[in-house]
C-alpha cells in the first residue's frame, strides 16, 4: 500500500507542480479530487483539495470540514514529508508555494513566513487573505481584504470575509456589496446566502422578498443542518436569525451562534499563530487544525451544527 502511495505521488507531482506553479486552484481541485478517486484518503491529495477550495470554491469548503476534525498526525507528517521534497530552493520565491508553507510551518514561524512571503509579493490574493484572517484589527483586515479582491477579483471566500468584517465595523450597505458579489460568483455558498438573510432581516426595512429569497436558498442547500432548520424558524416567524452577524454597535439583542463561532475561529487561528501552549490547552494537535479552523469556521463551521433550545 505504501509503494502504491508513493508510486502515485510521483506520478502527480509533476502536474500539480505545473498547476502551484501558476497558482491554478482549479486544476489543483480537480487533481486532488481524481487522485482520491483512486486512492481514498490519501494525505497529500486531501491536503491540497481543501486548501485549493478554500480559494476558488466554498461550496466545497463545507462538504470537506470534516478534514478539520478528522486529520490525523501521521497523515500530516505525511503531508510534511512530501512538501519538504516537492518544493525546490526556486519555488521558495512563489507567492503560491509561499502560502503552502505559511500553513505548514509551525507556529513559531508562521508570522516570520507570512511578513517574508508580502515582501516579495506585496499584492498577492491568496498571501493577503491569510495575513488578513490573522489580523487582530479588523479595520487593518478589511484592507488586506480589499487589496487581495482588488488582485483576485473573483474570489468568493475574501468577499464573504469582507461582508462579516464591515457589518462588525457597522457598515451595512458595504457588507451587503460583498455578501452579494459573493454569491454572485459561487451560487452555492451557503453562510453568504444565510448572512443576506440576516442582514436584510435585521437592517434593511421592506426586504421581506429577499430575506425570503436568500432563505430558502439555504435550506435547500442545507435541508438537515443547523443553518437549514434555523432558516426554517425564520420563515415561520418563530425566530430571527440565530447565527446572523450582527454590527458591532447593536447591543441588547440576541447573539446567534454565528457571532461565537466567529469569535472561536479567531480565537484559535490566534492560539496557533502566537501561542503554542494555549494550543495544546485546546488540545489542537496538528498545525493545520488550528490554521485552518481559524480560516474556514467563517465559510463553515456553524452548519455542522443544530441550535439546541
Amino acid at each position: 500500500m505504501q509503494n502504491n502511495s508513493l508510486t502515485q505521488t510521483s506520478t502527480h507531482n509533476p502536474q500539480m507542480r505545473g498547476e502551484l506553479v501558476r497558482g491554478d486552484w482549479e486544476g489543483l481541485y480537480q487533481t486532488s479530487t481524481e487522485w482520491l478517486k483512486t486512492e481514498q484518503g490519501q494525505p497529500v491529495a486531501t491536503f491540497i483539495q481543501n486548501i485549493a477550495c478554500l480559494f476558488i470554491n466554498p461550496p466545497a469548503i463545507i462538504r470537506n470540514k470534516r478534514y478539520l476534525d478528522t486529520v490525523r498526525s501521521q497523515d500530516w507528517k505525511v503531508v510534511l514529508s512530501w512538501f519538504k521534497e516537492f518544493q525546490t530552493e526556486s519555488d521558495r520565491h512563489s507567492p503560491y508555494f509561499q502560502a503552502l508553507d505559511f500553513i505548514l510551518q509551525p507556529s513559531s514561524k508562521k508570522q516570520e513566513s507570512i511578513e517574508s512571503a508580502l515582501q516579495e509579493h506585496p499584492n498577492q490574493a491568496e498571501l493577503l487573505f491569510l495575513q488578513a484572517v490573522a489580523l487582530r484589527d479588523r479595520g487593518a483586515s478589511i484592507e488586506k481584504l480589499k487589496l487581495a479582491v482588488q488582485n483576485m477579483p473573483e474570489f468568493p471566500a475574501a468577499l464573504y470575509l469582507l461582508g462579516i468584517f464591515s457589518l462588525q465595523m457597522n457598515q451595512v450597505d458595504a457588507a451587503e456589496g460583498y455578501l452579494k458579489r459573493a454569491v454572485e460568483i459561487a451560487p452555492d455558498f451557503l453562510e453568504a446566502h444565510y448572512q443576506l438573510a440576516s442582514l436584510y432581516s435585521l437592517y434593511v426595512p421592506n426586504s421581506a422578498e429577499q430575506v425570503s429569497r436568500h432563505l430558502n436558498k439555504v435550506i435547500e442547500l442545507d435541508p438537515e443542518g443547523g443553518a437549514g432548520k434555523d432558516a426554517k424558524k425564520v420563515l415561520e416567524g418563530k425566530t430571527e436569525p440565530q447565527y446572523g452577524q450582527r454590527i458591532g454597535s447593536r447591543t441588547g439583542g440576541r447573539r446567534g451562534g454565528m457571532s461565537i463561532l466567529t469569535i472561536l475561529g479567531i480565537s484559535l487561528l490566534t492560539v496557533v499563530l502566537f501561542s503554542g501552549p494555549i494550543a495544546s490547552l485546546f488540545k489542537i494537535t496538528s498545525p493545520t487544525v488550528g490554521v485552518l479552523a481559524g480560516l474556514f469556521v467563517f465559510i463553515g463551521l456553524y452548519s455542522a451544527f443544530g441550535r439546541k433550545k
